[in-house]
């Protein structure tokens, strides 16, 4: 009777001692499951949380103070103008007068036409980068910024003095950027749309639509240039380019995002 007692209390101490390991098995999984959910939840909400300040921290538009410490670090070529009226000086004293450039419709040299007087609105396109049918306005008076400025809440701007695209030369076309948490709200908005210049890469297609004529051009350079670089303006050996400029940091301005493209066929 004694040994029959002692079995069985032996078998209820192991029963026991299974429940016991099998309880902290399934305790232990369960942790670890929980965990694996709430570790990668919690990491991705303190990481929103953070890009979260650091979007409010960028101020829309620019801080004051930000925009004196431009002016006081990276001066323009001549302090006392505005850069557009820098970068018109400089249309000015390039002489166009029996310069030519290569047509590739043609496949001939031709005189490089300035036409101040065009008036009708271009349209711009570069899939690669989503922007779409955005206005060209043509000539527009780039020293003045209240006058510029209406036009690029609409599009972006030729610069007047350039040649127009398809009139040979370096056709220049500028447009405003936004800083990234104006931009990533607003997208497709015209007046900031040359923020997406920032993902063009060489080789990529751009097209000009003037007077129902599709103008293709070719990416062969993107670069930065500081502020005070008016070379943009020339005409490249004799190639028929267009040479597109936004402010770099986008938003911010202290220098220039440059595409440059050739004409093709």
């Amino acid at each position: 009777m004694e040994n029959s007692w002692n079995v069985s209390t032996h078998s209820e101490k192991k029963v026991k001692k299974t429940r016991i390991i099998v309880s902290i098995v399934l305790a232990t999984t369960g942790l670890a499951i929980v965990a694996s959910q709430v570790i990668p939840l919690t990491k991705s909400y303190v990481e929103g949380v953070v890009e979260q300040k650091r979007t409010e921290v960028k101020v829309d538009p620019v801080p004051e103070s930000y925009k004196k410490f431009i002016e006081e670090e990276f001066a323009y070529y001549d302090p006392g103008q505005s850069y557009f009226a820098n970068l018109s000086q400089q249309v000015g004293d390039i002489d166009m007068v029996g310069r030519y450039s290569y047509d590739p419709t043609t496949k001939a040299q031709r005189l490089i036409k300035i036409n101040k007087d065009y008036k009708k609105d271009m349209l711009l396109t570069i899939e690669s980068v989503g922007i779409e049918n955005t206005k060209i306005s043509p000539n527009v008076e780039s020293e003045n910024e209240s006058v510029y400025n209406q036009y690029l809440k609409n599009g972006v701007a030729h610069f007047k003095g350039t040649p127009l695209p398809g009139d040979g030369g370096n056709s220049f076309i500028y447009g405003h950027s936004a800083v990234e948490s104006f931009f990533s709200r607003h997208k497709d908005l015209p007046e900031t749309i040359f923020s997406r210049l920032n993902d063009i890469d060489i080789g990529q297609k751009i097209v000009v639509t003037r007077d129902d004529n599709v103008l293709e051009y070719t990416v062969r350079n993107k670069k930065i240039v500081e502020p005070n670089d008016f070379t943009i303006l020339q005409p490249i050996q004799s190639k028929e380019t267009i040479t597109l400029m936004t402010c770099w940091p986008l938003g911010i301005g202290s220098k220039r995002l440059i595409v440059v493209a050739e004409r093709r066929i």
